[in-house]
Parts: C-alpha cells; structure tokens; sequence
C-alpha cells in the first residue's frame, strides 16, 4: 500500500485530498496540530510533528511516496510566511524522498495575462501574492533541476468547495434565495476548480509517477465559465457585488484588505488550458456544472 502524506489536512484543499486519496485505497497521514487530530475523517493517521522540523517529521511517518502539499498562509499574512512555508514543506518532501504534489494558482499571470493559461505561459505577477507565489514555484523548480525534490504542480482556478472560498463566501451564499452575487463583469471567463475534481486528479497523477519527470507543470481544465453561465447552470439569477463595499469591507479587517489587489481576476478573461495532462492521467476529472452548482443548494 502506497502512503501520502497531507500537508495542510484541515484546510478545504486539504480535507478533498485526504478523502481522494482515502476512496483509492492509499495509506493517509495528516500532519495536524494535536487538537486537530480528532476532526480528521475515518482512516486518516495524524502525525502531530512539527512541520519545521523535517527529521522530526520524517522519522513520526516512516516511508512516505507522495506529499500532498495543501498549506496555504493566511491571506494577509502570504508576503512573510508564503514563502518560508512552503520552504519547509520542500526540505520535508526531500528528507522523505517523495514527490510533491502542489495546486498552484493562476496568481503567476497578472493583469496582463492573455485570456488562455498555458503550462507553458511565462509568469508576469502584479501583486504581492502573485510574486509570492512566483518564488516558491522558482524553489520548486530549483530543488528539481539540483536532484533534490520532485515536484508535480496543478494550476487551479478559483476553488468551488470548501468553507473560504469566493463561491462560497461570497458568489453562492445567498443561492439557496435563487441568487448569484458577481464580483466583477458578468460575461468574463474565469478558472474555476471543483474541489473533489483536483483531488482526484491529485491521486491519479500520485499513481502515474512512473510517467513524471522531476518537474511538472499541469493546468486543470475544469470550469473556464463566465457568472452568466454558473447562473444559468444553477437556475439562479445573478447581481452585481458593488465594488465600494468591498473597499468598504477592507477598513475593518487586514483579510479584505488583502482581497483588493485580486479584483482584477473578475475582469480580466482567463481561462487554463493544458494539452498533456489527459495523456498522463487519462481522463481529466470534470463533474457537470449544474450538478456542482446543486451541491451548493
């Protein structure tokens, strides 16, 4: 029985792969504070280790193949331990000589990318995190080329799923009333990601290592949709979420501060698109829209 080990088991990203890889069959270890270790699901182990400490880490687990790496900083906290985090969670991943898996964003791209999001479009960050994000892929990269980690990183769009995310903190929470809130223009394309799709798309490519180089890139083509499109997949209508609240919102907390600088990713089109994934993996996991939109109801 292989064995993965999850990075970041509580957060929603996390909580997906942990299930995903739990339904294949996979030996599951959760490195979660100890307080935490009772909320993880049945057949999950809990290695309460410090995630700094990666002789510690490695000797608590044992064997590891797979690291899935779901640690995300808090959002106005990534310029100070975005990188440091994810540095910690490398030198894990190759004291225990597993391959990193890492959900990447479309961050890297900036206002100024193009409306298709290939494996291949170079970075041009404009934002904190966005930069943020940037360094730690160059470490990834780097450790790679030096023989010191393997790393497979699937680009995401915005995550559908999950407690903290904009579908459900903002677009979808008054969906149950029949409505959508849009953060930005009605008609723009924007890369959306079904939670327990990435996931399995995560394990698939866990079981596909004998295909991987050291270093990979992979864009998830799951929902490039427009808000016009997720209503009308949701049978809801849709309305605008005035721009000044948000501004309004960021006076009380560094949080929705931290949200103004992404606002241009509701106006400006994206969409990923990838043309090697499906030859690895197969079949690139995609649940119906309106089926997705129902589990939000």
């Amino acid at each position: 029985m292989k064995t993965v080990l999850i990075l970041g088991a509580m957060g929603s990203v996390g909580q997906a792969a942990t299930l995903a890889f739990l339904d294949h069959g996979w030996r599951v270890l959760a490195l979660v504070r100890e307080r935490r270790a009772a909320s993880l699901p049945e057949g999950a182990v809990a290695v309460t280790a410090d995630l700094f400490d990666a002789a510690a880490v490695a000797k608590a687990t044992g064997p590891v193949d797979i690291v899935f790496n779901g640690l995300n900083a808090p959002y106005h906290r990534w310029r100070r331990l975005g990188l440091p985090l994810h540095t910690a969670a490398a030198d894990l991943a190759g004291a225990l000589g597993a391959r990193m898996i890492f959900p990447g964003n479309v961050y890297n791209f900036g206002r100024t990318m193009p409306a298709e999001l290939w494996p291949e479009t170079k970075a041009k960050p404009s934002t904190v995190k966005g930069r943020n994000r940037v360094a730690i892929e160059t470490m990834l990269a780097d450790r790679a080329r030096a023989g010191r980690l393997k790393v497979a990183i699937v680009r995401a769009g915005d995550f559908i799923g999950g407690a903290n995310s904009w579908m459900s903190m903002l677009v979808a929470k008054d969906l149950k009333k029949g409505r959508l809130t849009a953060p930005g223009r009605f008609d723009t394309i924007h890369a959306w990601a079904y939670l327990p799709d990435l996931a399995e798309t995560a394990v698939r490519l866990a079981e596909s290592e004998d295909r991987l180089g050291d270093f990979e890139v992979f864009h998830f083509e799951n929902h490039n949709v427009s808000m016009r499109q997720i209503a009308d997949a949701a049978g809801a209508r849709v309305a605008a979420f005035p721009r000044v609240l948000f501004h309004i919102a960021a006076l009380f907390g560094p949080s929705l501060r931290a949200t103004l600088e992404m606002l241009y990713l509701w106006d400006v089109p994206h969409a990923l698109r990838d043309g090697r994934l499906e030859s690895i993996i197969g079949h690139v996991p995609k649940t119906p829209l309106p089926q997705i939109m129902a589990t939000l109801k």
